[in-house]
């Protein structure tokens, strides 16, 4: 199948006139330093209305943030903190750098958000947060996940990394946990490149969070106090001025995917991959990822990083499944036994079983959400590759395969 992909997506990350009028005003006013910009304090003010909260503070990058969230509630080392098994891995690496453990909790087979159901018999008393992930954009089950965290005395952290603009539950994702945070690397719903955000409306984790993102600085210090040992998370004016350009269209790629959403997933269905559900509590669904499952027997035995390469090479932004956490090299015996002396004693990885996640990492793929600011022809044409990929099994080595599918 010969078709011109790449002429036909949409070009990401977006801008327009606007966006470099912003930029060359930044650049001539030579208040490039959020130090002593301005531009950050508004872009906080504006982003912090649009989610409903009190407070937002802009960081370097969305792991940045994640560590920033965690600091901020007091995470250290020993704790633990739970996790989807299946995310990107800066869910768990930044709580490893904080010397604290990520504990991996299963996924829901439907969203691939975390199993709500897994959370409680994976708190132990070492546990002091849980990080959701609005996987792909949906929300995760935040209300039964702040009752948990309620009896337990645990902090909620969202990690809405995917989910910039989304809604559920009468609230904006972001805008339920004690925390949040976002991610304004170059493929998210809105970038600057690189760039993350914490939200909350808690007092005392905005006021922690100005010294630990800067130095240890209090906020205006001209006197070199430091108040805790820490590091510098400061987002820069240009990044700012590119965000701003990208809260405004925000809106208007939201409506465009939303429209677009289910026709792609009808065409994808027709070439036989099965998108994620989208839950009843999702009010508006971020549509970061088109996440999709398949059955390897009826594309030749191909796994999803073999099935995704070949739509690469056509063209398509196909990418597997994030494997689970503690499955990367970063939980490997070698690389726990560097941080046992400072994390404390390493929980037992390698007997934690994840098979939704295991499964995950094996049969789904995702498509990126640019072919969702596209047109209908260019939706169908890609569930069309898709299908050209269907080679069914031969008979024996099917039967085998099914043999040793997950339940």
């Amino acid at each position: 199948m010969q078709v011109d992909f790449a002429s036909r997506i949409p070009l990401w990350p977006r801008y327009d006139p606007a966006d470099e009028r912003a930029l060359q005003d930044v650049l001539h006013s030579r208040l490039w330093w959020r130090g002593n910009g301005t531009r950050g304090d508004d872009f906080e003010a504006a982003f912090a209305k649009m989610l409903g909260v009190a407070h937002v503070r802009l960081v370097s990058h969305g792991t940045a943030a994640l560590e920033l969230a965690l600091a901020a509630l007091g995470v250290g080392p020993e704790d633990e903190v739970i996790v989807p098994a299946c995310t990107f891995i800066a869910t768990a690496s930044a709580v490893l750098r904080l010397g604290a453990w990520p504990i991996p909790v299963d996924v829901e087979p439907k969203t691939l958000n975390i199993d709500v159901a897994l959370i409680e018999p994976a708190i132990g008393p070492r546990t002091r947060c849980v990080v959701p992930v609005h996987m792909a954009g949906q929300a995760a089950d935040m209300p039964a996940i702040m009752a948990i965290a309620g009896r337990h005395g645990l902090s909620v952290v969202e990690d809405a990394a995917h989910a910039h603009g989304a809604r559920a539950f009468g609230s904006a994702l972001g805008a339920i946990g004690d925390a949040s945070i976002f991610s304004f690397q170059s493929g998210k719903l809105m970038t600057c490149g690189e760039g993350g955000a914490i939200a909350t409306s808690r007092a005392d984790i905005a006021a922690q969070t100005f010294p630990l993102h800067s130095c240890g600085r209090p906020k205006g210090d001209t006197e070199y106090r430091h108040l805790m040992a820490t590091t510098n998370m400061r987002l820069t004016e240009l990044q700012v001025a590119l965000l701003v350009g990208q809260l405004r269209r925000l809106p208007g790629d939201m409506a465009l995917r939303d429209r677009n959403a289910p026709i792609f997933e009808a065409r994808l269905r027709d070439a036989g991959l099965e998108p994620l559900d989208t839950r009843a509590h999702v009010e508006r669904h971020g549509r970061y990822m088109t996440l999709a499952w398949f059955d390897p027997a009826a594309f030749g035995g191909a796994d999803a990083a073999t099935l995704s390469a070949s739509l690469r090479q056509m063209g398509v932004p196909a990418f597997r499944c994030f494997p689970p956490v503690h499955h990367t090299e970063m939980f490997a015996p070698a690389a726990l036994a560097s941080l046992v002396g400072r994390n404390g004693r390493a929980p037992d990885y390698a007997g934690m079983a994840t098979p939704v996640a295991e499964r995950a990492a094996r049969e789904a793929i995702w498509f990126a959400h640019p072919l969702l600011l596209g047109d209908e022809a260019l939706l169908t044409d890609v569930a069309d590759a898709v299908a050209t990929l269907r080679v069914p099994l031969h008979p024996a080595r099917q039967v085998a395969h099914h043999a040793t599918m997950p339940a």
